[in-house]
């Protein structure tokens, strides 16, 4: 996988948020490690944001992979604080995904 490539089962994750997100669940997604250069693809971010699905990359990896400046718009960088809070304080349910 390329830096500008999202993972190749990125369409099962879409497909299970989508449907959560239809059923007025709040959905984000938190990107991390090397699922973060997903978050270079326009294409992957516009069909998470049209979905209502929020998507976070941590701050720290992104910068270890020096994707800052490519990174999409729709995408919150966060810090470890804010990630503690996104599952603590936000999101009553985690699932971990990885491929």
């Amino acid at each position: 996988m390329n830096k500008l490539e999202p993972a190749k089962d990125s369409a099962s994750v879409f497909r299970l948020a989508s449907k959560l997100a239809e059923k007025g669940e709040d959905i984000a997604l938190l990107h991390i490690q090397d699922a973060c250069r997903a978050t270079t693809s326009a294409e992957y971010c516009s069909k998470f944001a049209e979905a209502k699905i929020r998507i976070y990359a941590l701050r720290a990896d992104i910068e270890a992979r020096k994707l800052t400046e490519e990174t999409h718009p729709s995408v919150e960088l966060i810090d470890y604080e804010q990630w503690v809070s996104l599952l603590m304080d936000k999101h009553a349910e985690v699932v971990s995904w990885t491929s």
